[in-house]
């Protein structure tokens, strides 16, 4: 596989739609991370409401992985209720693991990411919107 294969059309499609997304103005919590190594930066932000994700949005400086994942990150988590504690850990296993699946607890739109899995120094990448939204309900307290 080379690099290139990794940026595939579903995969542009996700960095495409997160480019045009607006970044919240209105909102309860944020986190920002950057990742030393390529310089990928992501600025999540969120708007609660009665324990559901009613608002967010995850602008980033980056690559098209990175960006793809942050339109990821809206996608699943908009209007939805919190996810729970283990899914980054559930997410970085399946991501690690070349023979792991996606479990039942997880969403199936990360298959998208299925050929990074071979691609080690791109998980950050990948990883990294989700890490941020993850911070972020961890500081409102928000983790199940």
């Amino acid at each position: 596989m080379t690099d290139l294969s990794i940026y595939h059309e579903k995969i542009l499609n996700l960095a495409s739609f997160n480019k045009e997304s607006n970044e919240i103005i209105d909102f309860h919590s944020s986190c920002e991370l950057k990742n030393p190594m390529c310089g990928d930066q992501v600025n999540v932000k969120i708007f609660v409401d009665q324990g559901s994700i009613k608002n967010i949005s995850a602008k980033v400086r980056g690559c098209a992985l990175c960006e793809a994942s942050a339109g990821l990150v809206v996608e699943i988590f908009k209007d939805k209720h919190v996810p729970i504690i283990n899914f980054l850990n559930e997410f970085r296993h399946w991501l690690n693991d070349e023979n792991s699946e996606i479990t039942s607890s997880m969403p199936n739109e990360l298959e998208v990411f299925l050929p990074i899995k071979t691609i080690k120094n791109r998980h950050t990448c990948v990883i990294m919107p989700f890490e941020a939204i993850i911070k972020t309900l961890d500081e409102l307290k928000m983790l199940k």
